[in-house]
């Protein structure tokens, strides 16, 4: 009987190569194992040869070995029922292998598991098995392709979550690239359950190899067969994307923390639900006309004859467009330069839950701005990462409480010339500017920007000789990048926003990743480990040495100027950090507890007079429309909009809101006093995004400002 090696025509020489391969990869795993001891011993005291893992490991391998080594002798009908018999069992290696990765990292009970989630999880793995055996025409292939990339996904996942607090979603798969990009900046060790997930893997592999009749259909049934499946599937998502099933059964993976959920769905259904969750519904009620009653109230009679669709229009603006502030010590500027920063990972630890203790404060010139500056807490919609969410909700006053859990906003929502923050001030005469100084195609911020109305955009590759502190560009470089460009454009005779992004205090926070940084300042709380937490309020330490020059240069200038600097999220400091803060794993947590980790401050600083003021809590969306009320700057009558709507509902995010009455409600809480409005809301943004031409732009740009 033909071996693979055989049908593959190989030489001898090179059959002993292609049999050796798999061999050499398992002992080479074992050596792993071996030379490193926190694989066999949690504590580092139990020798390699009374650690039962030692044995199973060893057993394993030497069963693969032995697996490689032996020749199928069977007959081909012997073969042939072998091979639909693992056709039948293979979903069930797979899953059990990816839930002994996953079982003790997440509190996997296979027995408690949701029965429906659990048939409908074996259901999707027998479907994607039978149309890549429609495609191949091999079991041996299908299985070996799905099964590799199942456990794949399986330990990336635990790299993410380990990174940045959040397993993977449908919506990540958006996000490759950037993933790609960053993925090096991190350090990777296998555990114990990610080396067994590939020896299982392997093994799964090498029973597949075995099987010499793979191609089990002649072409036409194969195509008959792929027909059947494919229907199957298409029903398959009808009824979990389509229909109220899941919802009906209180199967949901709403969130950004989807490993929460394994312990009742799994890892594999987790996910999937995830792919259920990108396609965005028309909200109750949605109609034009109910855009336009609406936003009735902001915008003129003149633009409400002319309606909605005018993309064409002259939306221009004008500088007359000025919402003027009530306090009369209030210097009101129409057209300030405009300086944003949205600093990367930037929260204030003294702020949340029980928080750090630390030998000295981390910011301590920030806290020291009292003239002319408006402070406070906003939240956010994410939690360690996907940065282009706070950038999404503040440049645009959209929410993404109404958006796909775990989505990227710029990646999905900006469809052609989106009105922004930057289009508007464009229309203004502004000098529209955005740096960010790393990779430029992250999060297709090269594609983004220039649609939502930034006319210049420098990325790292602009930056020359910069000063790094580990291995990102500074923030004292990019603020002094801000200073030059503010210099260059003073002749323009136009004002400056300049817009930014930094990169400085990314994750990553190892002990061995610390070059330029001086950690002087230290975390004094017991209990956890304070690795991660040490190195970033150093960080954020650089970041108040450099913001410091950077107001110090503008106290100094004539031109008015206006500061302004809030987190895009909270980083990801460590589980036993947030347990301490949280007072709890996230499981015990309800979901008003839970936005203890959306906090992030912010900051307004002017150069001339403004009335003092502290926030007590709001969110980015609101963000600019709160600040051009305080300094009496330009706002569209969506901003407007914004404005009276944070009177009501202070703050919104992806967890959910709070109403002026001060209770938390839950987004779809149908029996909450701010539903309507909630709604509304959501008319309203869905118009904005998915409006095409009957976006109602008279709304949404600065021509539709009250008189």
């Amino acid at each position: 009987m033909s071996t693979l090696t055989e049908k593959l025509h190989l030489p001898e020489d090179r059959k002993k190569l292609f049999r050796a391969i798999p061999i050499l990869f398992t002992v080479g795993l074992l050596i792993y194992y071996c030379v490193h001891p926190e694989l066999y011993s949690a504590d580092g005291e139990v020798p390699i040869w009374r650690s039962a893992r030692t044995y199973e490991i060893t057993l394993l391998s030497v069963a693969l070995v032995f697996l490689w080594l032996e020749t199928n002798e069977m007959s081909d009908r012997l073969n042939r029922i072998l091979s639909w018999v693992w056709f039948a069992v293979a979903p069930f290696a797979v899953y059990f292998s990816l839930l002994y990765l996953n079982a003790d990292k997440y509190n996997i009970d296979f027995f408690a598991l949701d029965k429906i989630a659990l048939l409908l999880t074996f259901a999707f793995l027998y479907l994607v098995q039978g149309i890549l055996f429609g495609v191949t025409g091999s079991i041996r292939f299908s299985v070996i392709i799905y099964a590799v990339a199942i456990a794949a996904i399986g330990i990336i996942n635990c790299f993410v979550i380990s990174f940045r607090g959040m397993a993977i979603s449908a919506a990540d798969l958006f996000s490759v690239g950037t993933a790609a990009a960053v993925a090096s900046e991190y350090t990777y060790k296998l555990d114990w359950y990610m080396v067994m997930e590939i020896l299982f893997t392997l093994l799964i592999c090498t029973i597949s190899l075995k099987l010499r009749k793979g191609r089990m259909m002649p072409l036409a049934a194969r195509g008959v067969f792929l027909a059947l499946v494919a229907v199957l599937a298409g029903g398959y998502y009808y009824l979990c994307g389509k229909t109220t099933f899941l919802e009906d059964h209180d199967i949901r993976s709403e969130g950004f923390t989807h490993q929460l959920r394994y312990k009742k769905y799994d890892m594999i259904f987790t996910t999937l639900t995830t792919c259920f969750y990108l396609v965005v519904d028309k909200p109750e009620g949605y109609s034009l006309e109910a855009v336009q009653e609406i936003a009735a109230d902001y915008v003129t009679s003149e633009d409400e004859e002319e309606g909605a669709g005018s993309a064409d229009a002259d939306d221009s603006g004008s500088a007359d467009a000025v919402s003027e502030s009530a306090d009369s010590d209030t210097d009101t500027v129409d057209t300030p330069n405009l300086i944003v920063i949205m600093n990367e990972s930037w929260a204030d630890y003294t702020d949340i839950g029980n928080t750090l203790e630390l030998s000295e404060d981390y910011m301590p010139f920030i806290r020291s701005l009292t003239e002319n500056t408006i402070k406070g807490t906003a939240y956010s919609s994410v939690f360690g990462g996907n940065t282009p969410n706070s950038e999404y909700e503040f440049l645009t006053g959209n929410t993404m409480a109404f958006l796909p859990t775990s989505s990227v906003g710029f990646n999905l929502f900006v469809r052609g010339n989106l009105p922004s923050l930057a289009s508007q001030l464009d229309s203004l005469g502004y000098y529209t500017l955005a740096m960010h100084p790393y990779r430029g195609t992250n999060y297709r911020r090269n594609i983004v920007y220039p649609q939502i109305g930034f006319e210049t955009y420098y990325t790292r590759d602009d930056f020359d000789y910069p000063y790094k502190i580990r291995n990102y560009i500074s923030d004292e470089t990019l603020f002094e990048r801000i200073i030059t460009e503010y210099e260059a454009n003073l002749d323009s005779g136009s004002p400056l926003f300049s817009y930014n992004v930094t990169i400085q205090n990314h994750g990553g926070y190892y002990t061995s990743n610390t070059k330029n940084l001086d950690m002087e300042i230290e975390v004094l709380n017991t209990g956890f480990s304070t690795t991660r937490a040490d190195i970033y309020v150093n960080l954020v330490k650089a970041t108040d040495d450099a913001f410091k020059q950077l107001i110090e240069y503008f106290e100094e200038v004539e031109e008015p100027t206006v500061i302004v600097m809030f987190g895009d999220h909270q980083p990801d400091i460590g589980d036993g950090a947030y347990e301490y803060l949280l007072g709890g794993t996230e499981d015990d947590l309800t979901g008003e507890e839970l936005m203890e980790k959306y906090k992030i401050p912010f900051i307004i600083w002017a150069n001339y007079d403004i009335e003092e003021e502290t926030i007590e809590a709001t969110s980015l969306n609101y963000l600019y429309s709160i600040m051009a009320d305080r300094l009496g700057l330009s706002m569209t009558g969506y901003q407007e909009y914004l404005l009276d709507l944070s009177e009501e509902i202070p703050v919104i995010n992806s967890i959910g809101y709070w109403g002026a009455d001060g209770v938390f409600y839950e987004l779809d809480d149908e029996e909450s006093p701010y539903y309507e409005l909630v709604n509304e809301y959501n008319i309203l943004e869905y118009n904005d995004i998915f409006g095409g031409d009957n976006r109602y732009y008279d709304f949404f740009t600065l021509n539709a400002a009250s008189e």
